[in-house]
């Protein structure tokens, strides 16, 4: 059983996820505890809670101590099993860090797999929907993996409610070092339950920099709620609105976060760090930085995985790991 310290490193839901995630396809069996030991509320969250819960349903395994708030996890892992799944978070919790953890599992299943998530779509501290369609997905897709989405409705933050549905085939995943930008950068806009008005001031800021390709979204969900996402290639940028917030300066903030990035971007570059570690062969990428969230999901994935993580100077290096005697 690997023993895991979630305390350590920047102590948040990341370590959960991989770990769960890493668990069930190397099937090795996990024992987590201080989980969110540094956080206001400590202890499993409902997303949390979807994730492990998801996984266990996922690879036929076994949960001990998964209930809200519980700062100790054991799970074991048993095989794992394509189909059809529906999973509920109840809250207005992430659906697509809930993907994250379960997609890499689904690759190594025996056959194709349709899942449906209902939660929080675009909410705060985690990829927006859009940024997981045009971002995530055609990056870990360039890596070999065959998987697509779909987003059926909306859900914001307090509520929830939304849903999204991803089909996952078998896939082998391949090393990566050319990371290609798009020709022309892009623009999402949604708006649910606000005037427009917003979105045209949101929209004439992507104009006066450039960007022309805007796509404005109205919707009705249960709260009022504005996003934007910008995107070029495998570099994005997500933005909620806030009561108080100038839709300019949620728009402009978008773009200088976009216009900071280098070949992948700083929340990519964690994201996919797990699928490169599972790929064959060696790969590489530059980011405009090494955050405490990509070091602490490096440190996870090497206790499960025989692969080398080198980072400096916001260039990252992954290749297989060389045992001596072996």
């Amino acid at each position: 059983m690997i023993e895991i310290d979630c305390s350590e490193g920047e102590g948040g839901g990341q370590i959960i996820r991989t770990a769960l995630t890493l668990s069930s396809i190397t099937q090795k069996p996990i024992r987590l505890f201080n989980i969110r030991a540094k956080r206001p509320n400590p202890g499993l969250a409902a997303q949390h809670l979807t994730c492990a819960r998801s996984v266990r349903k996922i690879c036929r395994g076994q949960l001990e101590h998964d209930e809200l708030g519980s700062t100790d996890l054991i799970f074991y892992p048993g095989k794992i099993v394509g189909g059809k799944y529906d999973f509920n978070i109840g809250t207005a919790g992430s659906v697509t860090l809930v993907a994250q953890t379960v997609i890499p599992i689904l690759l190594f299943a025996d056959k194709p797999s349709e899942i449906k998530i209902i939660g929080g779509t675009h909410v705060m501290k985690s990829p927006g929907y859009d940024y997981f369609e045009h971002v995530f997905i055609p990056a870990i897709n360039s890596i070999g993996a065959k998987v697509s989405s779909k987003l059926i409705k909306s859900g914001f933050y307090p509520s929830g409610g939304g849903e999204i549905s991803i089909t996952i085939a078998p896939s082998t995943l391949s090393s990566k070092t050319t990371w290609e930008s798009a020709a022309q950068t892009r623009a999402i806009i949604r708006l649910s339950n606000i005037p427009l008005l917003v979105a045209i001031r949101e929209k004439k800021i992507f104009l006066n920099n450039n960007i022309t390709w805007v796509n404005v979204i109205e919707e009705k969900t249960r709260d009022p709620a504005n996003s934007v996402t910008v995107f070029n290639g495998f570099r994005g940028s997500y933005v909620l609105g806030e009561k108080g917030k100038r839709a300019e300066v949620v728009a402009q903030e978008s773009v200088n976060e976009l216009n900071h990035e280098s070949q992948v971007d700083k929340h990519l570059a964690d994201q996919i760090l797990l699928y490169l570690c599972l790929a064959s062969g060696n790969s590489s990428f530059s980011t405009s930085q090494i955050t405490d969230h990509f070091k602490s999901n490096g440190s996870i994935i090497q206790k499960f995985l025989d692969k080398k993580i080198d980072f400096s100077d916001n260039l990252v290096r992954i290749s297989c790991e060389i045992r001596h005697g072996s």
